[in-house]
């Protein structure tokens, strides 16, 4: 019996902490994108400061495994296209999805408690786009599908 194997390139916003400033403007783009508004809780990107000089960025991967999607109990989850899509009518807000990721790649809106995950923009991370310091770029990196 042969295993059928799919080879196809998934999306992936790549962060180099030599280059990040910690000015959040990739935050405040996302939010902006989205919401029409500034605010780093409604931002699907999130930079931490572990220290001095050691950030941490934490924003969907779009892993193989999709412990999110796997984590769903309504099956609001599903990927799409290179993104985690959220079918808002089945989400019920209760954050296993939140809990499921390990990259902390998601939170829930505090207003609407819909997850927030990275959807790349339509294809053209604001982020990306607005780092001042270079620090965020969108490769395309290959997955193996089985």
């Amino acid at each position: 019996m042969s295993v059928v194997v799919a080879q196809e390139k998934k999306p992936l916003i790549r962060f180099d902490i030599k280059k990040c400033a910690f000015c959040k403007i990739c935050e405040l783009s996302c939010s902006k994108y989205h919401y029409k508004k500034f605010g780093d809780s409604i931002s699907r990107i999130t930079i931490i400061r572990k220290g001095p000089l050691m950030f941490k960025c934490h924003i969907c991967t779009r892993c193989e495994k999709r412990f999110c999607i796997t984590a769903c109990p309504t099956k609001a989850l599903s990927y799409k296209g290179g993104n985690i899509v959220v079918d808002p009518k089945l989400c019920n807000s209760c954050g296993d999805c939140v809990k499921a990721c390990p990259f902390h790649g998601i939170r829930l809106h505090p207003e609407t408690k819909l997850p927030l995950i990275c959807d790349l923009c339509d294809g053209d991370p604001s982020c990306v786009k607005d780092c001042p310091k270079g620090a965020l770029s969108l490769v395309w990196l290959p997955e193996v599908r089985k």
